[in-house]
């Protein structure tokens, strides 16, 4: 006798990372979603699935993170849980990382130095690279595109018995030298982009060890790049370049101890920064070092829930002003209380850092609250109230000429509430959410003209302004999936964003929209698979952004549309895919920045191969 019984679905939901409460307005994108979106690099993939607005130099220029009205230097990237931001420079240039090294993303918005420390002021960028496997896996896949575009990438993973361990590497190449209009020469004149070529090279590897209720890992990362900086297109280039070159190696292990589990980990990164421009006779090299040992004890609670304390040592160095440097320690206690239907998150971490004489102490406590009214509907109530602060980058206190070595931390308080509904079906699901937050902002550093030397004018940071950030966030996420093998899933992200300058009330910036902040940004994208087809949109919508501090002069809004098509073999255990990749389909002229270009409707192509099929 046989019988037939009907399809099932088993549906699975992506654990947060430990560090980030379940209180916060987190957006996930897990291996599938990294995988679907054909992004290249971090930097894209932020730019098309997250709620987050990347600001980017040009299509090859540096891609920083600004989240609820915070810059770059206030949005913390973390790395496998380590913090990865250069001391220099207070960030991480996002273009830089291939997503090739992703397992997956969760991007936390709103304070999160109650946990993170220094940095997170916006919110704090959880990025898990790949784990290796027992089994044999290999990867290969490479492509080319418009404006001399070039990529080839490779992974192998496998292992035997505890052990296992995974190589990959990628190298690209592009020459950037898309056309585009100058309305600054008389008359206008559609010129070709000259000087914004980027070559870049990356390794990986991880071993990784497993017992019964401990692991081991010990992870590398090395990536090189060499690009043009063409500088503003109103402009010839003068032919300045840059090399970026970083080495990194971490640790991390996991022990049972008691009822409870410790976790260690351990970081060193070495970067070199050499700056090059001939008209202005300059050629520059910075080497900068940045180390950090973690340990965590987590302990359960009985029924009530989990308490976690940790400790943090870290030390940084920079070659600036014949050598700096900077040693900070920190401690933190978190705990989730489970008093159902309602969830506490309190947490409190004292951070002191410090080079010279007595160091500078800063707590960041943090409280977190979410409660499901009802137990048999997917609604959730959640509240989140916390501190953060960022200590000054080695280039605001050292920096020659203007480095200002007095500044302060930069100060904030973020309160955001929220609702989201879930809705499961063994077909379809769906989740909506809506967050609202507000953030004060004091002791900002600002970069200002300062004096003049030679003839040129120089910039020095000072502790100058106060900034009052609100706004509204809503995301919406679905799939369906049909008994005729046709899948359909989208999603969209809206953020409304009012963040104003609040630091002097004679001054016609009072009240103004901070610069290149973006009052409203709005992306969608669909998927459409079948039978080894897939068709893929993605749109962004960015509205005006002023680059005049009393909201006098602005670039107009933009969009921005890509379209991916896929179609996949299987044959013999393994799988070749074929993609194609319109970038701005519309083709319109729009600028991230004033005077950097983006380019025009472009394609680009790849052939991806993997044994055994995934």
């Amino acid at each position: 006798m046989s019988v037939a019984l009907p399809e099932v679905t088993v549906e699975g939901v992506l654990d947060r990372s430990a560090s980030i409460p379940a209180a916060a307005h987190v957006t996930t994108l897990d291996a599938d979603a990294v995988a679907q979106s054909g992004a290249q690099s971090v930097a894209d993939l932020l730019s098309m699935r997250s709620g987050a607005f990347v600001k980017q130099y040009g299509s090859t220029g540096l891609a920083s993170l600004s989240m609820r009205g915070m810059g770059g230097t206030q949005t913390q990237v973390l790395l496998d849980g380590l913090r990865v931001a250069n001391p220099q420079t207070g960030q991480l240039d996002l273009s830089l990382l291939p997503t090739l090294l992703i397992e997956s993303v969760e991007v936390q918005h709103g304070a999160g130095s109650a946990r993170h420390g220094s940095g997170s002021l916006g919110g704090t960028v959880h990025l898990e690279t790949l784990r290796p496997q027992t089994d044999p896996l290999l990867r290969a896949a490479g492509g080319r595109g418009a404006y001399g575009e070039r990529h080839v990438s490779a992974l192998a993973s496998g292992g035997q018995g505890a052990w296992s361990g995974l190589v990959a590497g990628r190298y690209y190449r592009t020459d950037g030298d898309f056309r585009y209009r100058n309305s600054f020469l008389v008359p206008a004149q559609t010129l070709r982009r000259d000087g914004a070529s980027v070559r870049t090279m990356t390794f990986f590897g991880r071993g990784v060890w497993r017992g019964d209720e401990r692991h081991w890992r010990l992870s590398g990362w090395w990536t090189r790049a060499r690009r043009g900086l063409p500088g503003p297109a109103s402009a010839r280039s003068g032919g300045a370049r840059q090399w970026d070159e970083l080495g990194r190696l971490w640790t991390d292990s996991t022990l049972p101890l008691g009822a409870g589990t410790l976790e260690l980990s351990a970081q060193g990164q070495r970067s070199r920064l050499r700056y090059r421009n001939p008209p202005t006779q300059t050629d520059r090299t910075i080497l900068t070092t940045a180390t950090e040992a973690d340990a965590e004890l987590r302990y359960p609670l009985s029924t009530l829930g989990t308490i976690t304390a940790g400790t943090t040592v870290g030390y940084d160095r920079a070659s600036l002003n014949g050598g700096v440097d900077r040693l900070s320690g920190a401690t933190f206690v978190d705990a989730t209380l489970s008093l159902a239907p309602v969830e506490l998150e309190p947490a409190v971490r004292l951070d002191a850092i410090g080079a010279h004489g007595a160091p500078t102490v800063v707590p960041s406590p943090r409280l977190g609250v979410r409660w499901r009214p009802f137990s048999d509907v997917g609604l959730t109530l959640r509240g989140l109230v916390g501190r953060a602060f960022r200590y000054p980058t080695f280039n605001e206190r050292y920096y020659e000429p203007g480095g200002t070595p007095g500044l302060r931390p930069e100060d904030g308080w973020t309160t955001e509430g929220g609702v989201s509904f879930r809705l499961a079906r063994p077909d379809a699901l769906l989740t909506v959410e809506a967050t609202a937050f507000a953030t004060r902002l004091t002791d900002k550093i600002v970069w200002r003209p300062s004096y003049e030397i030679s003839g040129v004018q120089v910039w020095s940071p000072a502790n100058v302004s106060r900034v009052y950030s609100r706004g509204l966030e809503l995301s919406v996420r679905g799939r369906r999936q049909f008994r005729s093998g046709l899948a359909v899933s989208g999603g969209s992200h809206f953020t409304h964003t009012r963040a104003e300058n609040r630091a002097n009330p004679d001054s016609p910036a009072h009240g103004a929209q901070l610069p290149y902040v973006p009052q409203q940004t709005w992306k969608l994208w669909s998927r459409v698979e079948w039978r080894g087809l897939s068709v893929s949109a993605t749109g962004r919508l960015v509205g005006t952004r002023f680059y005049s501090s009393d909201e006098s002069r602005a670039l107009a809004p933009y969009q921005a549309v890509d379209v991916r098509a896929a179609y996949e073999w299987a044959f013999d255990g393994g799988r070749l895919a074929l993609e194609a990749q319109v970038k701005n389909v519309l083709d319109r002229r729009y600028e991230i920045i004033r005077l950097y270009p983006m380019p025009p409707r472009h394609a680009t192509f790849r052939l991806r191969f993997s044994f055994p099929s995934p």
